[in-house]
């Protein structure tokens, strides 16, 4: 061969190997200018075309970084294998997970699925009975696009092959063994490449999501807003930093704003019973005739409203999360702005100021009541480091009946009396977290009882449900009947009793309905500012005391002021928290993920410069007690004139 020809083979074949990297750099674009958008057009659905969807949105910073982040994770596993392939095959299949399961959490819980939801063994577990593929051509796109990037990066691995054999013919035998020395600079310098992208991944989300892109104060989440799978699946849970100084400031202003409340000598503090009741909700919120019930479920609930303060509260979560309500009503905190199931996993190695310090510090004994297991949600090292007194488990339960699956809310209501009904010289605080109405997919020692006698009855009219959906159905409302039930026997039990006793029940969220049931009750597809979504978030509340007649209204309030409600109607003193509580309250009903309302109740999109001002402070208080320096450590410590 003359040099010539050499001359014009090694060309063509620098020509078709710059041609190899300009197509594997434009699928790698391309891949990720697309991938997120399509991600997006998967959990939103709307009736557009894709290509309409991806023109109206392609250009949100949220789905430019993504795009940023996927092209980079291409590009990473390609150093590692060199094959465009495999490493778009990965990036696809991971996606594609993350995607349908985020959908599915989406349709189930109206929230994307989150990196801490992974860390949460039981709840993945839970999450596993129902993560379906249903065959749709929502299902089909989404694959089919991934498959076509999968396989034209094949596609490229086939002609780079191509190309790598014409090299080696052009250069001989000769030019088969690279030298050693050369090779390990090769792969050096391909780990090298993939750990700076690693790096580079890393910052980038860090910088995008904890600065450029914090957690917003104000602006609620909203269909548009709430989606971008792989950014919420990514976002992090930590508020932004605030120094020690701006802290300081924002305790004194509050505190300032908001002056210790005169309360009487507290020499008969009184019993305060505290239920969070799972999956409780108002079936009043059901406005349809195509399902209706043998006997209303909330007949109980309303036959007590001339004895009982009655009303509703804005639920942070809907169909799960119980531990979200749980730790806003315990710590104050609002859970907007912060995981709550990974603050509860803090909880284990930090001490976060509770109402139990509270409780504590005026000499009351503390019990916690859950019939499960401690280690759900880690409940039994969280309650250890509260400072409850008396931890009372599924395996301490004296009373033990059975609602088809787990222990009933009429034996955790004797339960409570049987601790009431113990001497005591100190007045007692109970805080009972019910399990009868969860959804029967946890792991516990009785198997489901296939049948139960309900004592209501569910009647379907011209809708069709599967018969999994049709129990489930069935078992929620009679739990929220029995749920009605068992806080009618507290009430008669305790209004025989001489002592001061304060009860409060709340619903944690509306139960786990699927997305057919939904529809049937005409709950479907609700968006974030509407008023499906407003029966969804709402759940009811109940209190009756023996000594209280007045000073007590639920009216959509965020569930984590609750605790400040429950203690100005108990007529206790104040700590600086629900003095906090209460100033924030003269500016806003309802902070939640869905909802922000002003003090009168109105929806809100803009804030005023006060509420801006208010709503700062408050989130620098509340970066102190989950990350900070402990400033406010003592902040639920009661303000009491010492003896």
């Amino acid at each position: 061969m003359d040099r010539m020809n050499m001359n014009t083979i090694t060309t063509n074949i620098r020509k078709e190997k710059v041609l190899y990297f300009f197509l594997l750099t434009g699928l790698v674009i391309v891949y990720a200018t697309y991938i997120p958008c399509l991600m997006d057009y998967y959990i939103v659905r709307p009736e557009q075309s894709y290509f309409s969807f991806f023109y109206d949105n392609y250009l949100k910073a949220p789905l430019v970084f993504e795009g940023i982040v996927i092209g980079m994770a291409v590009a990473a596993f390609y150093c590692l294998t060199l094959q465009a392939g495999v490493s778009t095959l990965i990036v696809s299949a991971l996606l594609f997970i993350l995607t349908h399961a985020s959908y599915i959490k989406y349709i189930n819980r109206k929230e994307l699925l989150r990196l801490d939801d992974l860390r949460l063994t039981e709840a993945a577990g839970m999450a596993l009975d129902y993560f379906r593929f249903a065959i749709n051509r929502w299902l089909v796109l989404l694959a089919g696009v991934l498959i076509f990037f999968a396989g034209a990066g094949f596609a490229l691995d086939w002609f780079r092959r191509k190309v790598r054999k014409k090299s080696e013919a052009g250069r001989g035998a000769a030019g088969k063994n690279r030298p050693r020395q050369r090779q390990w600079i090769v792969v050096c310098a391909r780990l090298l490449c993939c750990a700076c992208l690693c790096a580079a991944i890393f910052l980038y989300t860090d910088h995008f999501l904890g600065e450029r892109y914090v957690i917003d104060v104000i602006e609620p989440l909203v269909p548009e807003t709430d989606r971008y799978v792989l950014y919420r699946f990514l976002q992090n849970d930590s508020l932004s930093t605030i120094s020690v100084e701006r802290v300081e400031e924002s305790y004194d202003y509050l505190l300032s704003k908001e002056p210790p409340k005169e309360v009487a000598d507290g020499e008969d503090y009184p019993n305060v019973i505290v239920i969070m009741n799972e999956s409780w909700w108002n079936t009043d919120n059901i406005q349809t005739d195509r399902i209706t019930f043998s006997q209303d479920p909330m007949v109980p609930y309303k036959e007590l409203a001339d004895r009982c303060v009655t009303g509703y509260q804005t639920s942070a979560v809907f169909g799960g999360g119980t531990v979200t309500p749980e730790i806003e009503f315990l710590t104050g905190l609002n859970a907007k702005y912060y995981r709550a199931d990974s603050a509860y996993a803090q909880m284990q190695g930090r001490k976060v100021p509770s109402l139990v310090d509270y409780f504590n510090g005026l000499d009351y004994e503390t019990v916690a009541i859950h019939p499960y297991y401690g280690t759900f949600y880690g409940r039994d090292a969280a309650y250890a480091t509260m400072g409850f007194d008396q931890v009372i488990f599924e395996e301490d339960m004296q009373y033990r009946d059975i609602y088809t699956r787990y222990i009933s809310d009429e034996s955790l209501a004797k339960q409570i009396i049987a601790k009431m009904e113990e001497e005591s010289s100190e007045p007692k605080f109970i805080w009972a977290l019910s399990i009868g109405n969860h959804r029967r997919t946890l792991n516990y020692s009785v198997e489901s009882v296939t049948d139960y006698d309900y004592p209501i009855s569910v009647t379907l009219n011209d809708v069709e449900l599967s018969k999994e959906d049709y129990d489930i159905l069935v078992n929620y409302i009679n739990g929220i009947y029995l749920a009605n039930q068992a806080f009618s026997q507290l009430v008669d039990y305790f209004t025989g009793v001489e002592q001061p006793t304060v009860l409060l029940m709340f619903g944690d969220h509306c139960p786990n309905f699927s997305e057919e049931v939904l529809e049937a009750l005409e709950l479907g597809e609700a968006d974030g500012d509407g008023e499906k979504a407003e029966r969804l978030y709402s759940t009811p509340v109940i209190a009756w005391s023996n000594f209280a007649d007045e000073g007590l209204s639920f009216s959509g309030e965020s569930i984590y002021y609750l605790s400040q409600t429950l203690i100005d109607y108990a007529g206790l003193p104040d700590s600086d928290m629900t003095r906090i509580l209460r100033y924030e309250r003269s500016y806003f009903k309802t902070i939640s993920p869905k909802f922000v309302r002003d003090a009168s109740g109105e929806k809100l999109h803009e804030c005023t410069m006060e509420q801006l001002q208010t709503l700062n402070h408050c989130k620098a208080v509340q970066y102190d007690i989950l990350h900070g320096e402990g400033i406010g450590r003592d902040v639920w410590q009661p303000i009491v004139d010492e003896p």
